[in-house]
């Protein structure tokens, strides 16, 4: 029997929530729903979830930094975020932070249901070819070159893993802190000589550096 899906909802009004949750029983979805960002939390640390859907504005808190806490764990599982708020700036911290959909309430659960398939049904990458003949190996979380895996360190390759998640996009270094050094105290972080090292590793330049903006691996077509 196929293991059904299962999602963590985070909507603080009750009428929603109750909705949705309806929605994804109806779906065959394994369904744990929350109202707060607390408790959120506590559901996150205890179980496996294949789908996030989170609300920004909820009690504790909210929904950005939750997205945010998920992102410093785990690259891969479907966050979708919905919200009634239009602002510019809440949108592009969502995406910033690592969100795979973002949906402005009101929202007819069709819109709902299409994206969530779309995220779901998207095939695995195994490998993606960066430069010539190195590639990047998504489920050994390194570079291959010649046919020979590169040795990285645990923090060189939650970097990789990291800035691979959005290939030819440069990441802030804020997330990239959050992730690579899960989430401890950023103070004094060593990534100018992570990056160092890494480069020395690497037999192309393929990581580059924007000021401000942060770093990313650049794709050679």
């Amino acid at each position: 029997m196929k293991t059904p899906i299962h999602v963590l909802l985070l909507e603080d009004d009750a009428a929603l929530n109750t909705a949705l949750t309806e929605f994804f029983m109806l779906k065959s979805f394994q369904i744990t729903s929350v109202y707060g960002g607390m408790e959120a939390l506590e559901e996150i640390n205890k179980q496996k979830f294949d789908l996030f859907v989170i609300d920004i504005n909820v009690p504790d808190i909210n929904g950005l930094e939750i997205l945010r806490q998920i992102r410093r764990v785990d690259l891969d599982t479907p966050v979708v975020i919905i919200t009634a708020s239009l602002e510019v700036e809440n949108f592009a911290t969502a995406f910033e932070y690592g969100c795979n959909e973002y949906i402005k309430k009101p929202f007819h659960f069709k819109e709902l249901d299409i994206r969530i398939g779309q995220l779901l049904s998207l095939p695995k990458i195994e490998q993606i070819q960066v430069h010539k003949q190195l590639y990047y190996d998504f489920s050994l979380q390194t570079f291959v070159s010649q046919n020979n895996t590169i040795d990285l360190s645990h923090k060189e390759k939650r970097f990789c893993a990291l800035l691979m998640k959005y290939p030819n996009t440069y990441v802030g270094t804020e997330q990239i802190h959050d992730y690579v050094w899960e989430g401890k105290t950023k103070e004094n972080y060593p990534l100018r000589q992570l990056i160092v090292k890494l480069r020395r590793k690497l037999p192309y330049d393929v990581i580059e550096t924007k000021i401000k903006t942060g770093y990313r691996v650049r794709i050679f077509s």
